[in-house]
């Protein structure tokens, strides 16, 4: 998806307000903490949604500039393709599992709609998911319900879903493999975990923490007790190779080597060097003509280590939403790709560590501030560069050099004012003493 300079101010301008009014909202009535509460939030979020739809509609008749992505006409081409009898892939750009213009078959047969409808309705969903999962993490209703607003009510979601993208597909996928693993169905977490890598290959940076969190004695820091199989390890491992190879095997019975081509080794290889919020994108761009041995190693060596890194340090059960949290800022911040839906890979479980943050309500909103004003003065150079054809590479590189510098000033924020699970045991040990 890619969402253009003037289309994005409006949605990262509109988060603070949306969140904090939404905060608001929680605590004018205490019913509101009820499940009777998330209902109707998750009714009113769909409504609002809907609504985005039907103006996008109008909009879309009224203005040369679209409001519907055009990613949402590559799936409902390539569902033509599939009611037709023939391959998703024979839609050109289409680069995703074939399933998911299975999903869509009834933008075909039923009404164009239908798509960005359930895309919304997936998001309702995911909200009711981060609710649940806060609930068994041992937060209030009230706090669970504040968290979900997060997701529910944050205008860069409800765009994207709106706009025809499909990251609301994933977004459940991923929070059902950690409502499970909470549960402790490793078996059930597997499978959902395969899926979500056959859809999408960016979970696959959680198998350390998903893996290692299961370890018997979840106290110790033994690297050997935390990499070494037992049963509920295997379990999920098990689930997630039968999910993955039994779809993926599926797609490629089904329409061949195009298939494993656009679905996976397109995305492997991809060097994107259209300006994007990457700080790798300038070099890209510059170093197309030319062969430069190793850049991609340099490119996804620091990558890399971060995603083990903290991986491995909050592999914790409890902490795993953390460790998940910030091994995909630190993936997307590096990556040499960064478009605007990569940020909902970690909106998305932010809600899920919100309530183990300490931090003043002050820093809180500068943080925010902080990195919604990045992004909003990447956009200008950006929108001077794609609609006015000014040569801005210069400038637009900077500006991304201090996108990724606030990005990493707000992860170490974050990883400075985060609870382990290990250090709340320990104080509760020494009340209850």
């Amino acid at each position: 998806m890619h969402v253009t300079p003037e289309l994005g101010l409006k949605f990262h301008t509109g988060i603070v307000i949306c969140e904090i009014s939404s905060m608001a909202l929680a605590t004018r009535n205490s019913r509101f903490g009820s499940t009777e509460g998330i209902q109707i939030h998750l009714s009113l979020g769909f409504l609002i949604r809907f609504m985005f739809i039907v103006y996008g509609e109008h909009h879309d008749r009224t203005h040369a500039l679209k409001y519907t992505d055009i990613d949402y006409h590559v799936f409902s081409d390539a569902a033509h393709e599939v009611a037709a009898g023939g391959s998703p892939f024979d839609r050109h750009t289409y680069r995703y599992t074939p399933f998911l213009a299975w999903m869509l078959l009834p933008n075909v047969n039923l009404h164009f709609l239908f798509g960005k409808l359930m895309f919304s309705f997936l998001d309702c969903v995911a909200s009711k998911l981060i609710y649940q999962i806060l609930l068994i993490d041992g937060q209030t209703k009230l706090t669970a319900l504040r968290c979900s607003f997060l997701w529910l009510y944050n205008p860069l979601v409800i765009g994207v879903s709106t706009r025809g993208s499909a990251e609301s597909v994933m977004a459940v996928l991923v929070l059902i493999t950690v409502y499970m693993l909470k549960l402790r169905f490793s078996l059930l977490a597997g499978l959902f975990y395969g899926i979500s890598v056959h859809f999408k290959l960016y979970p696959i940076i959680y198998c350390i923490p998903l893996y290692m969190s299961l370890t018997n004695d979840s106290h110790s820091d033994s690297l050997i007790k935390r990499v070494l199989p037992n049963y509920t390890k295997m379990r999920l491992v098990i689930g997630a190779t039968f999910s993955f190879f039994g779809l993926t095997g599926l797609g490629f019975v089904l329409y061949g080597e195009q298939y494993i081509e656009e679905a996976f080794l397109y995305h492997l290889s991809r060097t994107d060097t259209r300006h994007n919020f990457s700080i790798y994108f300038y070099l890209l761009y510059i170093a197309a003509d030319y062969h430069i041995p190793g850049l991609n190693v340099a490119t996804f060596g620091p990558q890399l280590i971060l995603l083990i890194a903290l991986g491995y340090k909050f592999c914790h059960r409890q902490d795993v939403p953390f460790a998940m949290f910030t091994q995909t800022v630190a993936f997307v911040t590096f990556n040499k790709v960064v478009t605007s839906q990569y940020f909902l890979w970690y909106l998305l479980l932010l809600p899920l560590v919100v309530p183990r943050l300490v931090m003043t309500k002050q820093k809180a909103v500068i943080l925010t501030v902080l990195w919604v004003a990045a992004q909003a003065s990447w956009l200008l150079p950006a929108y001077l560069l794609e609609f006015h054809a000014v040569n801005a590479f210069i400038p637009l590189w900077l500006e991304s050099i201090a996108f990724f510098c606030c990005n990493v000033g707000v992860l170490m924020a974050l990883l400075s004012s985060y609870t382990p699970h290990q250090l709340v045991h320990h104080h509760s040990s020494r009340k209850n003493r």
